[in-house]
């Protein structure tokens, strides 16, 4: 085997033990929120009292997985259950990028950047009076 395709293997190794953690992971994340009645607190809420950008994040995905309900996803968290469609097809499309050049697409910067405000500002507009439906709330 050439040393292009040596490369290429050792990437794709290291992708699929990243997806295992990340799995493995998860699913102990949803274990937690299951069998004990709660997921990761926050400690910005904790201490603060404001809701981060990701706040409800791990009810969210609770409610799309086990409970299969979509509104109240969208209630827990309206961001990332909007944008998680759009990030799993790019991720899977990065990782095939990874796989094959070891590198992202020049592009990915920019979508970075732009999520990224878009969290900042969802994460300052949940907290302001009139956005409170920004907020993680049960419907």
């Amino acid at each position: 085997m050439n040393r292009d395709g040596a490369q290429v293997r050792k990437r794709l190794i290291l992708v699929i033990l990243v997806n295992w953690v990340i799995v493995a992971l998860g699913g102990l994340l949803y274990f937690m929120y299951y069998r004990m009645g709660g997921g990761v607190p926050c400690l910005i809420y904790k201490y603060t009292g404001l809701y981060c950008p990701s706040c409800g994040a791990t009810r969210m995905m609770y409610a799309l997985i086990h409970d299969q309900d979509i509104m109240q996803a969208f209630r827990y968290n309206v961001l990332l259950a909007v944008t998680l469609p759009f990030a799993a097809v790019l991720y899977i499309q990065q990782l095939i990028v990874f796989v094959r050049t070891g590198g992202l697409s020049p592009w990915m910067g920019v979508v970075a950047e732009i999520w990224g405000a878009l969290m900042i500002l969802f994460g300052i507009l949940r907290n302001i009076p009139g956005f409170e439906f920004l907020a993680p709330v049960v419907l």
